[in-house]
């Protein structure tokens, strides 16, 4: 039988072997668990600045519309990083970007751990926020390309997980320095260096992580796609899922659907329009107000500063 008709044969897992236990499930499990460091830096990124505005505001002299810029460079860039690093992985691997958004994390915690000024401090909240924007689009399709189909939900979740672990951690991380170093001016620079760490984990820790096999098949390298997949499959497994992704590339390459083909077909449209309209919902919701203001919003509202 040729690999083409193998393929067609176990394209949606049809005809795949099952899943077993062994060193690969726990290699998988390590894959998800080193990747999902962009989902935490995620949340606590978007989380940290609760804690910190003030303090930042009394040593920086910000204004209301000052406090906003620095709230919102973050929120803005990753409005672009999530465009834009979704063609940079298509183009130069999902493992290379993760690493690259992991320098960026870094990179944008030093400029806002060590600004002198206003100016520093948006500039690195820029970088951090075209990393959160990245790993938001990045990480999951990484994990999606790796898991097998029957825990492609609950692994790809793990990053959702991630970024709420994350933001309540820098909620608790925050009130914890704040009790302990609320009197020292500057401790919002330790607020914001705390993310550093979880930065230098995901760099190492990418370095050790195998590219993505669904990528490596689309750039005609099957050899190496077929070993990586023999890292966190069985081996009778990995050749028959190789065979299976190698039909879906080329199937999903004769057919490639673009804003033409989505907004002609009914269905893919009704779909387009359900994510926006879960995504508009989300926001209107004005969680984000108290994630960024909500030390602000309570104090106001009658807190001490150490109450909220």
């Amino acid at each position: 039988m040729s690999s083409h008709s193998t393929a067609r044969n176990v394209v949606n897992g049809a005809k795949l072997p099952p899943l077993t236990g062994g060193p690969h499930r726990k290699r998988l499990g390590l894959v998800a668990l080193v990747a999902t460091f962009g989902g935490l830096l995620f949340g606590y990124d978007t989380g940290v600045i609760n804690g910190a505005l003030r303090p930042m505001t009394a040593e920086l002299g910000l204004t209301a519309i000052t406090e906003g810029i620095v709230t919102s460079s973050l929120v803005f860039a990753a409005a672009l990083g999530a465009i834009s690093c979704g063609r940079i992985s298509d183009g130069w691997g999902r493992r290379k970007t993760i690493i690259l958004l992991a320098v960026l994390f870094f990179a944008g915690t030093l400029a806002v751990v060590f600004t002198p000024n206003f100016e520093v401090l948006v500039a690195g909240r820029i970088m951090l926020g075209l990393a959160v924007g990245g790993a938001s689009a990045v990480v999951p399709v990484f994990l999606a390309e790796l898991a097998p189909y029957e825990i492609r939900g609950s692994l790809s979740g793990r990053n959702e997980l991630a970024i709420v672990v994350g933001q309540l951690a820098a909620f608790i991380i925050n009130a914890i320095i704040g009790g302990l170093f609320g009197h020292i001016e500057g401790v919002w620079r330790i607020m914001f260096a705390v993310c550093a760490v979880p930065a230098v984990a995901l760099f190492f820790g990418m370095l050790r992580m195998p590219e993505s096999p669904r990528w490596l098949v689309e750039k005609g390298r099957r050899d190496e796609a077929l070993a990586v997949l023999k890292t966190v499959r069985s081996q009778e497994r990995a050749a028959a899922e190789l065979a299976e992704v190698e039909y879906i590339a080329r199937t999903e390459k004769s057919n490639e659907v673009g804003w033409r083909a989505i907004l002609s077909n009914r269905n893919l449209l009704r779909i387009l329009l359900v994510g926006i309209g879960l995504g508009v919902a989300q926001q209107l919701t004005g969680i984000n107000s108290i994630m960024y203001y909500g030390q602000t919003v309570l104090v106001e509202s009658g807190f001490s500063e150490s109450g909220a």
